[in-house]
């Protein structure tokens, strides 16, 4: 009889243990899917915070160059002038706040200079962008507002950009945008800055508590700083055992991924709960049971064959056999009731999926965007000074630069629509060489900014091109941004930066060719250089769009473009395109070689 039972059990015992192998597989695969998706959510909020930093960046280099703002330094009676100034820049801008400090760090101007919590006044010398921007440097800081108790990243730059400071230049910008769009998205999401300290939060209760213990030097520094003033910093995670990836806190049990920001030390960490993983072994577990069940009915459905042979038995075998019926059909209905779940989950994959394609075409425009905004407003704050000078002339034609720069952010938005869905552009006559000396135009503050030399040279002859003129350009601008700031780091350790553009005529093709004596590409990375999101400038805000997006335009134009090794010891990119048939360009579009862009 006991050998019998145990035949009997034997099937459910292999049963019971393949349940469990696949039950762990698919926890494992959750896991795997759970963590590919945090990686893809991660990489979407870095490009996110990184954009909100860079659409800011330029404003206190601007600000600290404009004598509106900084007038009040030297002379008390043009306070006013200098406020109402500050106070149009922040609406046009979007900034929280912008103000102007002198060398003690006392506030001389501010955009806030009509509100009760004026910084006027007040002095912010200890704050550690205010230091940074006294030696010269770029000041970057995220604190508790010392006035008005919001929390902001604080950007600064010394006034006048060269030379001896004589005061300070700074712009507030409010983060709270983030916090609200991870909230709105039902995501679990915060940001750590260098010492470990939550700083931003979907969950407002993180905000300023620790990921570790802050040693007293640590907490002595914050508190010089008044980096988070008026809050308590208390830990966040509790005592964990088993698997490092998981995070315990205020009692839920969470799934933990981060990656660095790449600014300022920053950490963001996304949580996913951990229910939500090991729920994977439920449908495996219930499927099991289902089996199971088909197992017991098989078994009592063979004993009643036997048991048939006596009516009183057969009656009871019957009822019993209904029973299981009925147990039966409700099985059924819960595996229906799962399978709808599965259905439901299956669509929020989708919309979640959807949101990422939005987050990228969101990055794609800013990255486009950045750099003819922040020529426009040079050229809006060039052309308010020459009509505060009465020269129209000079006002005219920045007037018609600013036309223009809006023509090309037109014209660049729908270029960003055809990457995300490819079709026909403008196909026109043009003369490379205008193309360069546009794209050279647009991107000199660039150089400017950084002291990186940029050598052009051009046939005197047109370089005649049947193609789309502004897609030319983005290509052009998005290669010349990234020589300069390559150029960039060997201007910083030898002062000698240097970007040679060279535009020839090879046979049926235009080539140009742009190099720079950088750091270079290594061979590993010239095979990924074109990819989407893959950039070698992380510490630097780099989106990673640049390249891909103008590989694309070269192939759409008929074209190439290629990297290799330049002679001047760093990277060199050429773009190559079909010359028009006959050579002949409009006459109005033919220059010489003795243009030169305007500074």
């Amino acid at each position: 009889m006991n050998k019998r039972l145990f035949l009997l059990a034997l099937p459910l015992l292999l049963l019971g243990t393949v349940t469990a192998l696949v039950a762990h597989l698919a926890v494992s695969r959750a896991e795997v899917a759970s963590d590919r998706m945090a990686a893809e959510r991660l990489t979407l909020y870095r490009q996110t915070i990184l954009g909100v930093y860079e659409k800011y960046r330029y404003l206190p280099y601007m600000i600290a160059r404009d004598p509106r703002a900084i007038m009040a330094l030297d002379d008390p009676s043009e306070t006013e002038v200098a406020n109402l100034f500050l106070e149009e820049m922040a609406t046009n801008s979007g900034a929280s706040q912008l103000f102007v400090m002198d060398l003690k760090g006392d506030t001389v101007a501010a955009s806030n200079w009509r509100s009760e919590l004026s910084l006027i006044g007040r002095n912010y010398g200890f704050r550690p962008y205010f230091k940074s921007a006294i030696r010269g440097e770029e000041g970057q800081y995220f604190a508790v507002g010392m006035t008005t108790g919001l929390p902001g990243l604080f950007l600064a730059r010394p006034t006048p950009v060269v030379g001896e400071p004589r005061g300070v230049a700074v712009v507030k910008v409010d983060t709270k945008v983030l916090e609200r769009t991870w909230r709105e998205g039902g995501e679990t999401v915060y940001v750590t800055d260098e010492n470990g300290v939550v700083f931003l939060s979907s969950v407002a209760a993180w905000r300023y508590r620790t990921t570790e213990q802050l040693a007293p030097a640590v907490l002595e520094e914050i508190s010089a700083a008044r980096q988070y003033t008026g809050n308590t910093l208390r830990s966040l995670a509790e005592e964990t055992s088993g698997d490092p990836r998981l995070l315990r806190i205020d009692g839920v049990t969470y799934r933990h991924n981060a990656a660095f920001v790449g600014l300022l030390g920053w950490k963001l960490h996304y949580l996913v709960p951990e229910k939500e993983v090991s729920g994977a072994q439920t449908p495996v577990w219930i499927s099991a049971l289902g089996l199971a069940l088909l197992y017991a009915v098989a078994v009592l459905f063979l004993r009643g064959r036997a048991l048939r042979r006596a009516s009183a038995i057969l009656r009871q075998e019957s009822a019993e056999l209904k029973a299981l019926n009925t147990r039966l059909t409700d099985e059924v209905e819960e595996r229906r009731r799962v399978e709808s779940e599965l259905i439901r989950a299956q669509e929020g994959l989708a919309r979640s999926s959807r949101l990422a394609a939005v987050g990228q075409m969101s990055a794609a425009v800013a990255h486009e965007l950045n750099q003819p905004l922040a020529a426009l407003r040079m050229f809006v704050a060039g052309t308010r000074k020459f009509l505060e000078r009465d020269n129209l002339a000079a006002a005219r034609e920045n007037l018609d630069e600013i036309d223009g720069l809006q023509d090309r952010m037109a014209n660049l938005t729908q270029e960003l629509k055809r990457f995300a869905r490819p079709a026909e552009s403008r196909i026109e006559r043009v003369d490379l060489r205008e193309c360069v000396w546009d794209s050279v135009k647009i991107a000199r503050p660039r150089f400017d900014e950084t002291g990186v030399n940029l050598s052009v040279s051009c046939p005197h002859t047109p370089l005649a091109l049947d193609t789309a003129r502004y897609r030319v350009e983005q290509v052009l601008l998005n290669l010349l941004k990234n020589a300069a700031d390559a150029a960039n780091q060997a201007h910083l350790e030898t002062g000698q930066g240097e970007v040679s553009l060279t535009a020839v005529l090879d046979g049926d093709r235009v080539q140009v060719s742009i190099a720079d004596n950088g750091s270079g590409i290594s061979k590993e990375d010239r095979a990924r250089i074109f990819d989407p999101f893959f950039t070698t400038k992380l510490s630097s805000g780099g989106l990673g769009l640049g390249l891909s997006i103008s590989m694309r335009i070269a192939e759409d134009l008929g074209g190439t473009l290629d990297v290799m090794e330049s002679e001047m010891g760093g990277a060199e990119f050429v773009l190559s395109l079909p010359a028009a048939p006959d050579r002949i360009c409009p006459v109005e579009q033919i220059e010489s070689d003795e243009k030169v862009p305007a500074e």
